[in-house]
C-alpha cells in the first residue's frame, strides 16, 4: 500500500498494532487473560471450533512468514508504481518527449512547468485507483467474517494473495510495454490492475482471515505470542520492501520491480496452497447483520451520555482516517515537487517513517500498562498525545523548507500510531459485552491503525465508514493539491493539521 497493519492505495502513510478477540453473544467471548467460550444465539447453526486444528504439524506457523512476504512485495512496488504513473502521465498522457520526461523530479529548471502539469494528471489516475480499491472492500467488510466462518480461513487468504499477485503481474506487463515503447502507454491502464484486488477483498479479506486463523490454531499465551509475531512480520516486511525498492529500481526499472513483487506473492500463494492447513473444521452459518442494524446500534439511546461520547469518538477516528488517507495520495508527489527527491531518497525516508511510529507505538502500550493501577485516564491521555503528534507533524511538514525538516516531522509524529487503538479501546469500554464483538486492528501502512469487524454492530459500522473514508480523503486532497500545486503545494498538510485539531477539540 501507496503505496500502503494491513495498506495496503499505494504509498499511503499507513498492518497489526493490537489484536483483541472478544466475541459477543452472537458468537463467542474471548478475553486476553482468560479463555471463556460463551454459547451463541440462533444466528448460528453451529458454533463449534477446534482451537488446535492444524497446529499438530506445526505447518500453521507458515502464516506469519507468508504475511511478511506479502507486505514486502506490497511495499517493494508501492512507491515505484506511483513513479511509473507519473512517468507515463508525462509521455503518453500529456505527450511530452521521453527525454524530457526522464528529467522529471530533478532540479532542472526547464522541467518545473512540466512537472506541475504531469502531477495534476497523475493525481487523477492515483485518485481513481484509490476509489476503486476501496469501494468493494467497504461492502466486503459487512460479511467477510461470515464467509470466513462458512468457507474457512484459507480460501479467503488465498483470494487476497491472488488479488495482490494479479495486480503486480498486470502492472509488470503494462510497464514492460511502456518500456519497449518509450513510455507511450496510457497510465490509466494501471486502474485495471486494481480491479482484481478490489474484487477479491484487498486487505479486508486477508486481515480478517489471518486473525481468525490464529485464533483457531492457538490458545492462551501462544495466541498472544503469535499476534506479536504477526505484528513483527508486518513491520519487517514493510521496512524491507521500502528500503530495498529504491536501490533495485535505480539498478533496473519498474518492470523488474513489479516482476519481483508478483513472483514473491505467487510463491507465497503456492506455499500456502500446498502446505498451510485449513484451521476451521466445522463450518458455521452466520448471516451477519446489515447497515440498518449497525446504524441503529450506533445512534440508539444509552445510559448517561454514552451515546454522545460514542458518536464523538467515532467522528474523531473518521477525521484521523480521512486526513491520513488523503495525505497518502499526494505526499510522494509533494516531496518530488518541493524537495526534488528521487525514488531512493523517498524510500529511505519511508523506512524511517515505518520504524519510528512502530517503536513509539510499542512504548506507548508499555506506558499504558505501567499506569493501569494508578489512573483510569491513561487511554484518554495517549489518544490526546497521539492527536497532538499528528497535528504537530502535519504543521511541521506544511512549513518545511529543507529536507531535514521532513525528518523532524517524523519525530514529531512519533505517537501517530496510537490514536486508533486508543479510540477503539474507549469505545469498547462504553459498550456492553454483547455489543463489542470481534474487532481486528492492523497497521494500515505505518502511521495509524485501521480495524475491521464482523461480530459487533458499532465496530462494524465504524469499520465500514473507515473503509469508505479513503474515497473522501483521496478526492478532497487530490483537488486541493492540484489547485495549489503552483503556489503552495504543502497546503494539504495544513488541512490535515486542521482536521487533527478539530479531533482534539472533540476529544
Amino acid at each position: 500500500m501507496d503505496e500502503d497493519t494491513w495498506n495496503v492505495p499505494h504509498d499511503h502513510e499507513r498492518m497489526v498494532d493490537e489484536t483483541n478477540r472478544s466475541l459477543s453473544s452472537e458468537k463467542y467471548i474471548y478475553n486476553a487473560s482468560e479463555e471463556n467460550t460463551v454459547s451463541a444465539t440462533n444466528d448460528y447453526r453451529s458454533v463449534e471450533e477446534d482451537a488446535n486444528v492444524g497446529s499438530e504439524s506445526g505447518r500453521s506457523f507458515l502464516l506469519e512468514p507468508l504475511i511478511l512476504i506479502l507486505l514486502f512485495a506490497y511495499n517493494f512496488s508501492s512507491t515505484i508504481l506511483k513513479a511509473q504513473i507519473i512517468y507515463q502521465s508525462c509521455t503518453a498522457g500529456l505527450g511530452y518527449p521521453n527525454d524530457d520526461c526522464l528529467l522529471l523530479g530533478t532540479k532542472n529548471a526547464s522541467s518545473k512547468h512540466m512537472e506541475d502539469a504531469v502531477q495534476q494528471y497523475a493525481t487523477r489516475v492515483i485518485t481513481a485507483m484509490t476509489i476503486i480499491e476501496f469501494i468493494v472492500p467497504a461492502y466486503c467488510g459487512l460479511f467477510v467474517g461470515a464467509l470466513a466462518d462458512r468457507y474457512g480461513r484459507k480460501p479467503l487468504l488465498m483470494a487476497s494473495f491472488l488479488g495482490y499477485g494479479l495486480q503486480y503481474l498486470i502492472s509488470a506487463c503494462i510497464a514492460y510495454v511502456a518500456m519497449q515503447s518509450q513510455g507511450m502507454v496510457s497510465p490509466w491502464f494501471y486502474v485495471i490492475t486494481i480491479i482484481p484486488l478490489s474484487l477479491l477483498g484487498s486487505r479486508v479479506t486477508y486481515s480478517v482471515a489471518a486473525i481468525c486463523y490464529i485464533g483457531d490454531v492457538s490458545t492462551g499465551r501462544m495466541r498472544s505470542y503469535r499476534m506479536i509475531a504477526v505484528e513483527l512480520c508486518i513491520y519487517v516486511g514493510l521496512m524491507l520492501g521500502s528500503y530495498s525498492s529504491g536501490y533495485v529500481f535505480k539498478a533496473s526499472n519498474a518492470y523488474i520491480v513489479f516482476v519481483i513483487s508478483a513472483a514473491s506473492i505467487f510463491y507465497a500463494l503456492l506455499v500456502m496452497a500446498l502446505l498451510l492447513p485449513e484451521s476451521l473444521r466445522v463450518r458455521q452459518l452466520n448471516t451477519g447483520f446489515g447497515l440498518g442494524q449497525m446504524w441503529r446500534s450506533c445512534i440508539g439511546r444509552r445510559e448517561f451520555k454514552d451515546r454522545t461520547i460514542l458518536i464523538l469518538i467515532m467522528c474523531i477516528l473518521l477525521l484521523a482516517t480521512i486526513a491520513n488517507d488523503g495525505n497518502n495520495v499526494v505526499f510522494y508527489m509533494f516531496v518530488r515537487e518541493k524537495f526534488h527527491w528521487t525514488v531512493r531518497e523517498f524510500t529511505n525516508f519511508e523506512t524511517v517513517s515505518i520504524l519510528v511510529p512502530a517503536v513509539a507505538g510499542s512504548g506507548g502500550v508499555l506506558f499504558l500498562w505501567s499506569l493501569r493501577h494508578y489512573t483510569k485516564s491513561a487511554i484518554l491521555c495517549l489518544a490526546l498525545i497521539s492527536l497532538l503528534s499528528h497535528m504537530s507533524s502535519s504543521l511541521m511538514t506544511a512549513f518545511a523548507f529543507v529536507d531535514w525538516q521532513i525528518y523532524l516531522a517524523v519525530g514529531l509524529g512519533v505517537f501517530k500510531s496510537l490514536v486508533n487503538p486508543m479510540g477503539r479501546t474507549m469505545i469498547t469500554n462504553l459498550l456492553p459485552t454483547n455489543e463489542r464483538g470481534l474487532y481486528i486492528h492492523y497497521l494500515y501502512k505505518y502511521t495509524y491503525v485501521l480495524s475491521f469487524q464482523y461480530a459487533g454492530k458499532v465496530f462494524g459500522m465504524l469499520s465500514v465508514l473507515q473503509t469508505l473514508s479513503p474515497i473522501i480523503g483521496a478526492t478532497l486532497y487530490a483537488l486541493i493539491y492540484a489547485d495549489t500545486l503552483d503556489t503552495a503545494p504543502g497546503l494539504f498538510n495544513l488541512i490535515s493539521g486542521t482536521l487533527f485539531g478539530l479531533a482534539i477539540v472533540l476529544l
